[in-house]
């Protein structure tokens, strides 16, 4: 049992870019990469607007918005190869935010399920868990793709609850985006928001509707 001010959970499902992951730099970095390559600066807002949303959906919104004559299939292509080169890189452990990964092996010692609920893809988050040592913590890894829907939608959080073998009530949800928050408040699970700087101009509506909001793990110790 995970229990914390006001959260009450067996269960725990985590977010991973912007939540465990401070990976911010890396798609500003990719990002500012993509969009040199075709003479553009990364529009304004851009990165809030894709937070919640998976590799093909991200895909067709920027096609839609800003690269019209492109295809969606060399536009994944293209970010998969530079993900793959800084997510799969030996020592990326050093990505998790700080505190992060000693949450989750407390969580474990505490009998709490864990979760992935997340927008990335296997072969960008598998690596990663995996050097930071954390994969085998979780009981299951789902994506937006599993769920046929972003997490603008509770799908992906019912679809974890049913892998725990719990409620959704007695899940606690973590997330650094709002849109993703609400959802799965929609789904039933208690919320824990998470600070990331990628979601600043949110921060202070996520803190008043998630359950419970940190801005560091270590804030669990």
């Amino acid at each position: 049992m995970f229990e914390w001010k006001s959260i009450r959970a067996e269960g725990a499902v985590f977010d991973l870019d912007g939540t465990l992951i401070d990976s911010m730099e890396i798609w500003r970095e990719i990002d500012e990469e993509f969009f040199a390559k075709r003479g553009m600066r990364v529009p304004e807002g851009y990165q809030e607007s894709i937070a919640h949303l998976g590799f093909r959906d991200v895909a067709a919104f920027t096609i839609k918005n800003y690269l019209p004559a492109e295809r969606e299939g060399d536009v994944i292509a293209e970010w998969n190869g530079m993900c793959l080169a800084k997510y799969g890189a030996k020592g990326s452990e050093k990505y998790f935010k700080p505190r992060a990964l000693d949450f989750l092996h407390s969580l474990k010692k505490k009998g709490v399920k864990m979760c992935v609920a997340t927008a990335s893809s296997p072969e960008l988050f598998e690596p990663v868990l995996k050097e930071g040592g954390v994969y085998g913590l979780f009981e299951g890894f789902f994506t937006v793709e599993d769920a046929k829907r972003n997490k603008s939608f509770p799908d992906i959080f019912l679809l974890a609850a049913a892998r725990l073998g719990l409620p959704p009530e007695k899940c606690a949800a973590f997330e650094d985006s709002l849109t993703a928050l609400r959802a799965a408040k929609t789904a039933g699970m208690q919320t824990v928001g998470v600070y990331d700087p990628s979601s600043e101009k949110t921060a202070a509506d996520m803190e008043a509707e998630a359950d419970a909001y940190v801005r560091s793990f270590a804030e669990f110790f």
